[in-house]
């Protein structure tokens, strides 16, 4: 697996975590909040280029309106083997 893509998953994990949590709605900074708690800081840019990578896979979506982003509902989580 790519760097690349376990960063991505490394994202969709904490994403899902916080969506397990009730947090329905989220942003790439309560991301990157995550990350620090965990010592693995990360730029809000990085984290915010991982939504979109995730939001091609069909995997989450912004709202335009809030900005906020949200789950799909694609139980799935990234295909490993696509990079």
């Amino acid at each position: 697996m790519s760097i690349d893509r376990k960063r991505t998953e490394t994202i969709f994990g904490l994403i899902c975590e916080l969506v397990a949590s009730g947090q329905a709605e989220f942003r790439p900074g309560d991301i990157c909040t995550l990350l620090r708690d965990r010592n693995q800081p990360m730029g809000a840019w990085m984290v915010r280029r991982e939504f979109s990578k995730l939001e091609d896979e069909g995997l989450i979506a912004v709202d335009p309106a809030s900005g906020a982003w949200h789950c799909t509902g694609q139980a799935a989580k990234p295909d490993s083997d696509a990079a």
